[in-house]
């Protein structure tokens, strides 16, 4: 069998030969040159009989690999005309033909070392069919492709770079081909206008820490600084919903404008000033907050009196979140939303449709949110329901109505990453990252859609609801909107407002497909979630209400549980490790806050003077709320510790706690001790405090008393028995014969005689006084 695996793994080398076009070198062989291509510009966006007649593209070229390029060539080329959905699906990624006309190439002058960036820029007329022509004679959308060949370091030419976009043509402007003028060629109308709606997000991840009242607000970093300064993402989707599509005109008729709470919420606390946490730590103050004050106060002027929607807040994964058991939070997202929004924006929403992540729902959740009566309509991808590929207006079996949005666009307006497998199409998509161009696929897509005909009767309706988080920045929503006031002004699409009712074809059922359960939010991940808003339940239940306190419990702990929501946010869909960091930091940021509620450490160790010393501590609150807890000190074998009575601390604020205390012992030892909630749950870490005590306890001072009996009896003793072996003394007037000298029979010495100071020895009698004259 050897000899055939070796004849069939040299045939498989054999056949996997090097990718046309790519320069990726084999391990061993030298560099591989990489190039970057970024189309800064193309004139025009849709092309039109009365506008240009040359296709004008911008951009930069970056030597992004180890290798200098020499011998840079650039062009334009197109495939075929798109006809089905199918081939616009494979225009969209990267797999359809782009050489049914292959121009000639415009050289580029001069090398590229590695590092170095070029601009470049070149024109390719519409419908010549000579040199740099496209030769395009009909309407349609096409595929181009931007070509960028070069020679690495004198190797043979390849493509090193090339991007690839939709151009859609609805008319074609007179021109002169071949030498001969070419009359302008107009447009194939379906004879009906298609009613369009569109969805226009204005959504970011999530970059707020939780907080309370007080408090400098804290962002993970300042990305939305850079996004709402001018030039930036979020301020150029509100410029270009402002300029073309005002309250008012026919274009916003047809859109209805769908916000993050938690973005609009974040925005104005930046308002007011904020700081930014690194990963490492270190804080610094942010940079945004006159942007942030200016973005918002252009998107309350922009929304004011159109349609508005509210996701929930922080676009929370409503299905992973009622998978994952935290029905509750998925109920919270919607309510806290809608409240948030209508708060900070002032103006009405449209509080019944409900538009979920990637536009997918399954029955249980729905059946959460519905029981609620939070759900008043769907908006739905038409792969979200039995019976693929409807549009408009569907009943449910089991719930409201839902609109489908045409997946086809949704698919165009989705941000591709460039493939990187080997063997994969070499090109990028412009909708990779926010660029000028990120929303040209989606204008080609919905030219394609609007000019293709659907069919007998009443014409089919258009929703275009992007992701959430699209690829599109002020001028590509500037593009967009523009194209789309195009087609309605030539009758292909005529605006109208968003609706969930009105279903004219037989109830649907729901679908959940496949690919969303395994990009959801994991069931840990939510599992995770659910006990930190256990824990902040159980710091609430200290709290105490006061009708003449600014800040209310409610104020403090509503907030931190609406935090809890962007850990599972929809943001992170596909992204686990991104929505393990987001948790990680809103576990570390809430055990900060908890941390706050402590006893204080003292700077040295209690001295106690006396066995029933009291011990006094101090008890600090770093929340805004006045709390009620329970000092807990753990009894050790040298101090014995009295119940303490609850004790109420104010908000930011300390009480000192006098704690009766017995000791047992003298010497020096530690003690814990931690402040709890009434029903015992721990609120900050526990404090170690160290006791040194000159006191006898009570043991001592019983061993001293017992010491002290035994010496007086020994005492006692003692003098009983010399008693007892020496009896007589003088000193003893009772005493008989032998107990001691006498002074013989005469009885006391007389007046002049002294008593002898020793007796005399054994058998010598008694001695006499003697008298003195």
């Amino acid at each position: 069998m050897r000899p055939v695996a070796a004849l069939v793994a040299i045939a498989l080398l054999l056949l996997a030969g090097p990718f046309a076009g790519s320069a990726t070198a084999a391990p061993g062989d030298a560099p591989a040159a990489t190039l970057r291509l970024t189309l800064d510009q193309l004139t025009p966006r849709v092309v039109t009989s009365d506008g240009p007649a040359v296709v004008t593209v911008t951009g930069t070229v970056t030597n992004t690999g180890s290798l200098p390029v020499s011998g840079l060539a650039v062009r334009l080329q197109r495939g075929d005309p798109l006809r089905t959905d199918s081939d616009v699906e494979a225009a969209l990624g990267g797999r359809a033909g782009t050489d049914a006309v292959a121009p000639s190439f415009v050289d580029v002058p001069g090398t590229l070392e590695p590092g170095a960036s070029m601009s470049v820029r070149f024109d390719a007329p519409l419908r010549a069919t000579s040199g740099t022509g496209l030769g395009i004679d009909t309407p349609g959308t096409y595929p181009l492709l931007v070509n960028v060949n070069g020679e690495p370091d004198g190797q043979p030419r390849a493509r090193l770079a090339a991007t690839r976009l939709l151009l859609p043509v609805l008319s074609l402007p007179a021109a002169v081909v071949d030498g001969t003028l070419s009359e302008d060629v107009g447009g194939t109308s379906t004879g009906i206008a298609r009613p369009f709606t569109m969805l226009y997000p204005l959504v970011d991840v999530p970059h707020r820490l939780p907080g309370v009242p007080g408090e400098t607000t804290t962002l993970t970093d300042d990305d939305l600084a850079r996004s709402f300064a001018a030039g930036g993402r979020l301020n150029g989707l509100v410029g270009a919903l402002a300029q073309r599509a005002p309250v008012g005109s026919t274009l916003r008729a047809g859109m209805c404008v769908a916000v993050d709470p938690d973005l609009l919420q974040t925005a104005q606390a930046m308002a007011e000033g904020y700081q930014v946490r690194a990963a490492d730590g270190t804080v610094t103050p942010g940079a945004g907050a006159e942007d942030a004050r200016t973005w918002l106060a252009g998107v309350t002027a922009a929304l004011r009196g159109g349609c508005v929607i509210a996701l929930p807040f922080a676009d929370a994964d409503l299905v992973a979140l009622t998978r994952g058991g935290a029905e509750d939070a998925a109920i919270r997202s919607v309510e806290a939303g809608r409240e948030v929004a209508g708060d900070i924006l002032d103006t009405p929403l449209q509080n019944s449709p409900l538009w979920p992540a990637d536009g997918v729902i399954d029955d249980e959740t729905l059946s959460v949110l519905a029981g609620g009566e939070h759900v008043g309509g769907l908006i739905l991808s038409s792969a979200a329901v039995t019976q693929a590929g409807r549009t408009g207006v569907v009943t449910l079996e089991a719930g409201p109505g839902a609109v489908l949005a045409d997946d086809l666009l949704t698919s165009a307006a989705a941000p591709a990453d460039a493939p990187a497998a080997p063997g994969a199409p070499v090109t990028s998509s412009p909708a990779a990252v926010a660029t000028p161009l990120s929303t040209q696929d989606l204008i080609g897509a919905l030219a394609f859609r609007a000019t293709s005909s659907s069919g007998q009767g009443t014409p089919t309706p258009i929703l275009l609801a992007p992701p959430h988080l699209w690829g599109a920045e002020g001028t590509g929503a500037d593009a967009l909107l523009s194209a789309v006031s195009l087609m309605a002004d030539r009758g292909l699409l005529t605006p109208r407002t968003l609706t969930t009712s009105g279903a004219t074809t037989r109830p649907a059922s729901l679908l959940y497909p496949i690919g969303a359960g395994a990009a959801e939010i994991p069931t840990a991940l939510v599992a995770r979630t659910r006990a930190l808003v256990g824990e902040i339940d159980a710091i609430a239940t200290a709290a105490v209400a006061d009708p003449d306190a600014d800040v209310t419990p409610d104020d403090v702990f509503v907030p931190l549980r609406r935090a809890t929501l962007r850990p599972v946010s929809a943001a992170w869909r596909g992204r686990p490790a991104l929505a393990a960091r987001s948790a990680d930091l809103a576990a570390a940021r809430l055990d900060e806050l908890r941390g706050t509620v402590r006893v204080l450490e003292p700077p040295g160790p209690y001295s106690l003077g006396t066995s029933d010393a009291p011990l006094l501590m101090t008890v600090s609150n770093g929340l805004p709320v006045a709390l009620d807890v329970r000092i807990v000190i753990a009894s050790t074998a040298g101090l014995q510790v009295a119940p303490i009575p609850d004790q109420r601390i104010p908000p930011l604020g300390r009480i000192q706690v006098r704690v009766s205390a017995q000791v047992v012992r003298a010497g020096q030892f530690a003690v814990d001790a931690i402040v709890q909630t009434p029903r015992g749950d721990d609120l900050g870490p526990p404090t170690r405090l160290q006791v040194r005590s000159t006191a006898y306890g009570t043991v001592t001072v019983w061993l001293t008393v017992i010491a002290g009996a035994l010496l007086v009896l020994l005492v006692i003793r003692r003098i009983v028995r010399r008693a007892r072996d020496h009896p007589g003394r003088p000193d003893d007037p009772a005493g008989g014969p032998g107990d001691g000298p006498h002074p013989g029979p005469g009885g006391p010495p007389a007046p002049g005689e002294r008593w002898p100071s020793s007796p005399e020895p054994a058998g010598t009698g008694p001695t006499v006084p003697m008298r003195t004259e």
